[in-house]
């Protein structure tokens, strides 16, 4: 059994590690990379105290996940089913892209600029805001690692969680702790304040993105229309030399035309191409015995699951095959807070989104994905059901 325990700690670090190449985690970058510039010019000593902020900060959201989700059974992500939670993080997220933008910061009492570690704060924060940003989504190892914890006492899970969270930090403490890899990261001053601007449309992007579901559509439209058009006008303005000041008024406003025409005809969710997805009901899936299902579980907070809206459900092959086969696609949302729909996610062994069941012609379970999965793979499975 001990072994077992080791084996899922192991899968959990590596499910940390990876979770940082999922695009939930890129709102996090700008202040990852923050705290990284930092100590690019620091002492030893003080990028090795950054290092141990960055993954404690992990650790202390982490262990405290770990021992909630073990006490209550909550689902990876959970928080992010309440309204009141995802307009709190796009506030703040707003915040912190006028800081970036600005240059402005917060100040705290003065007490704690006194105390110990005072100045690797921000990296404390970070280590714990990276945490949070990851558990809209999921990735490889970490459903099979959060089946596991599900099993075990509340001890062991938040030993578990402390793996993920130390995963999770632990490439930026590597950057923190090998002075040759943090060198490199310095950039002219020109560059360095193009790169800030860059940090502070993904935080813009990523608070819009949250606060979304919480918003009437035409505002929603609106503020996806005002933050790329606020992109092509800092571009317009970076890239006319003072000669060329005159031009300026006239590429803004072809850019506005440009921009309002593209959203009027290609609206944020991507029109209707792909898969034809029908609400989840235990009397379509019994009624679809005899034919292959695919069931998704979803949620508009899942940044995860708009990647795959937008690659693995529009693709050609996978659609074709759907069609082909007969396969009934039925989808789960799990954007608010649902007891009948919970119990169905549980049901189906899900523990993190997106979560994508098969089903084969004989009502039988035959595969199920946590994370992101390639159309290839669903293709090949619906190609052994055909006939």
């Amino acid at each position: 059994m001990m072994q077992t325990v080791v084996s899922q700690i192991t899968f959990a670090f590596a499910a940390g590690i990876i979770l940082n190449f999922m695009p939930c985690v890129l709102p996090v970058m700008p202040f990852k990379v923050q705290a990284l510039l930092r100590e690019t010019t620091g002492t030893t000593r003080s990028r090795a105290l950054a290092a141990a902020a960055l993954l404690a900060g992990s650790l202390a959201f982490f262990v405290v996940l770990g021992a909630v989700t073990a006490g209550f059974g909550l689902m990876w992500g959970q928080q992010f089913q309440h309204p009141w939670f995802r307009l709190l993080l796009s506030l703040f997220l707003f915040a912190a892209a006028i800081a970036t933008f600005t240059g402005w910061s917060w100040r705290l009492p003065q007490f704690v600029y006194r105390a110990p570690m005072s100045r690797h704060l921000g990296a404390f924060f970070t280590g714990a805001l990276a945490g949070v940003l990851s558990t809209p989504c999921s990735g490889p190892f970490l459903g099979s690692v959060l089946a596991f914890t599900a099993t075990r006492s509340a001890l062991e899970s938040m030993v578990i969680f402390s793996a993920i969270g130390s995963g999770l930090a632990f490439p930026y403490v590597v950057l923190l702790l090998w002075p040759g890899l943090l060198a490199r990261l310095s950039f002219p001053s020109g560059l360095a304040v193009n790169f800030k601007m860059v940090l502070g449309f993904v935080l813009l992007a990523a608070g819009l993105f949250f606060i979304q579901g919480v918003l009437p559509p035409i505002l929603r439209q609106t503020g996806w229309m005002a933050l790329v058009l606020g992109i092509g006008v800092w571009l317009v303005f970076r890239f006319t030399p003072g000669s060329r000041v005159g031009l300026r008024p006239v590429l803004i406003l072809v850019l506005a035309i440009v921009v309002a025409t593209g959203f009027r005809y290609a609206p944020l969710d991507g029109g209707d191409a792909g898969i034809p997805w029908q609400a989840y009901s235990d009397h379509r899936l019994a009624q679809s015995v005899g034919q292959p299902v695919l069931v998704e579980f979803t949620a508009d907070w899942c940044i995860n699951c708009k990647a795959l809206e937008r690659t693995t459900f529009k693709d050609k092959r996978l659609l074709d095959i759907i069609g082909a086969v007969g396969v009934i696609p039925l989808q789960v949302d799990l954007t608010q807070v649902d007891e009948q729909r919970r119990e169905l996610f549980d049901r189906f062994g899900g523990r993190a989104i997106p979560y994508i069941v098969v089903i084969d012609r004989q009502g039988q379970l035959v595969q199920r994905f946590t994370g992101m999965v390639g159309a290839e793979t669903l293709v090949d499975i619906f190609k052994s059901m055909d006939g």
